[in-house]
C-alpha cells in the first residue's frame, strides 16, 4: 500500500503528515519530518455483522529514539571570538566595529527553536568584526564576531 500525504492544521498549527503502509502494525507516520511508530489496535475491523467497524481508542504516538550528536562548541573560548552556541536566526545586533564593550554586555539576540538567546561579550574589549546581521541565518559554531581584549 503506498503512503499517504495530510495536510493537519491543529489550534492554528498546520502540520505535513505522511501516513506509510497500514496493513500491518506499528505503522509509520511522519509529522513534519520526524518519524513515529504507531500501534494500530486489532479492532479496528468489520464486526460479526459486517457492519460499520467497531474503533477503540488508538495507542499515543510514540516518537521514534533519535540520538543527535553534536559536538560542544563554546559560544567563546576565552579569545575573544563569539561563535554560535546552536542554530538558529540572528534577530538583532547591538554592537559595530569599533564598540567597546565589557564583558557580559549584549552583542546580539539568536532566535532558535522559537526562543530568543541573548549573546553577550566573553571579554573587555573592542569589536574588531561582525560577521552577521539581522535575518542570517546561522550555524552551530559559526563564528559571529570578534573582539580584540583591551
Amino acid at each position: 500500500m503506498a503512503t499517504k500525504n495530510y495536510k493537519i492544521t491543529i489550534a492554528g498549527q498546520t502540520y505535513d503528515v505522511e501516513v506509510g503502509d497500514t496493513s500491518s502494525s506499528p505503522v509509520e507516520v511522519s509529522v513534519d519530518g520526524t518519524t513515529y511508530q504507531v500501534e494500530i489496535p486489532n479492532s479496528i475491523t468489520p464486526d460479526a455483522s459486517g457492519g460499520t467497524p467497531a474503533v477503540s481508542t488508538p495507542k499515543p504516538i510514540t516518537p521514534a529514539p533519535q540520538v543527535v550528536a553534536r559536538p560542544s562548541v563554546p559560544t567563546s573560548a576565552g579569545d575573544g571570538v563569539v561563535r554560535s552556541p546552536m542554530p538558529g536566526k540572528i534577530i538583532s545586533v547591538s554592537v559595530s566595529v569599533g564598540d567597546v564593550v565589557t564583558k557580559g554586555q549584549l552583542i546580539l539576540v539568536l532566535e532558535s527553536m522559537k526562543m530568543e538567546n541573548t549573546i553577550a561579550s566573553p571579554i573587555d574589549g573592542t569589536v574588531s568584526a561582525v560577521h552577521v546581521s539581522a535575518n542570517d541565518a546561522v550555524q552551530h559554531g559559526q563564528t559571529l564576531a570578534e573582539i580584540a581584549q583591551a
